[in-house]
């Protein structure tokens, strides 16, 4: 019979990883509504006008005391590092959306969880556990068959999607030192803002032309993804980064799905054995570091 303390644990381990699953399913979706205008506008112009709507949100939820908070937070540093990580992901992911598919995409960003597992335990200190080697292994091995370089070129578009799930594999483990100690939506605020900031400096003088279609699909991406944010954040509040980093696998059947509803895309047959793999690496991820967590905490 587990103790009070063992079941508290458990329960916000499951909601952590509920919320971690929740959050990268509306990443999904985010992500279709972006590859939606990539192609009639650049990244960072989608940057800016997302971040926009997702700082308004947050100034509309906690208001001024958002501002006074981030001040004083002692990790403004490690946040400017997350900002400008997470800000160079997006723009090399999205651009890539030029020439790849959305599966495409997404089982090749799906290395990030591996090299999180790697990061957390060298930063952070966490466990290197056989079921972590192995689901790293296995995971990456599947990134190898859905990139199939006899099937597509291995060239620019890759090389950047690659980049960038490094560097959100880098914020991750920023995330989950931040939120210690600041409030879950100082982090997305000021994450956004410094998108603003920067992106506005690249989309201003440039900007285009948007029509309705191209509002709404960014607006509606500021919202969900705004919102995606927050559940991240708080997340990894509850769970190690190496094992959030693995429920990120579970989000993969959306971009299968997006893609064929909204673009017709039909990926190669490498593209799912390589996705299968990597959802098999990080469902077992997943089931290992829940037994570890209750064999921990229910040991005498």
């Amino acid at each position: 019979m587990s103790s009070p303390a063992s079941a508290r644990v458990e329960s916000a381990s499951l909601t952590g990883m509920v919320l971690g699953i929740g959050a990268y399913s509306l990443f999904s979706a985010h992500d279709a509504m972006i590859k939606g205008v990539i192609m009639a506008l650049p990244a960072p112009q989608i940057l800016f006008v997302r971040g926009v709507v997702v700082i308004v949100l947050c100034l509309a939820i906690g208001r001024t005391g958002i501002i006074v908070d981030l001040w004083r937070s002692k990790n403004r540093t490690l946040i400017l590092g997350r900002g400008l990580m997470t800000l160079a992901a997006w723009v090399m992911y999205y651009s890539s959306g030029r020439e790849l598919q959305l599966a495409e995409m997404t089982t090749l960003y799906y290395v990030a969880p591996v090299m999180t597992t790697v990061l957390a335990v060298i930063f952070l200190k966490e466990q290197l556990t056989l079921a972590r080697i192995g689901g790293a292994a296995i995971g990456f091995f599947g990134i190898v068959v859905a990139a199939n370089p006899t099937g597509f070129t291995i060239g620019w578009p890759v090389i950047m999607v690659l980049s960038a799930a490094l560097f959100w594999a880098i914020s991750m483990i920023l995330m989950r030192t931040i939120s210690k100690s600041d409030r879950t939506i100082v982090q997305v605020f000021a994450q956004n803002l410094i998108h603003v900031v920067v992106m506005g400096g690249f989309a201003l003088p440039f900007w285009q032309g948007m029509g309705v279609r191209e509002v709404v699909l960014c607006v509606a991406a500021g919202l969900v993804g705004g919102i995606a944010q927050f559940m991240l954040v708080e997340a990894a509040r509850s769970v190690p980064a190496s094992v959030l980093g693995t429920v990120e696998y579970g989000a993969l059947i959306w971009s299968f799905v997006f893609g064929y509803l909204f673009w017709g895309e039909m990926p190669v047959t490498t593209v799912y054995i390589g996705a299968f793999l990597v959802v098999a690496a990080g469902l077992t991820l997943a089931l290992s570091e829940h037994r570890n967590r209750r064999e921990i905490i229910d040991a005498p």
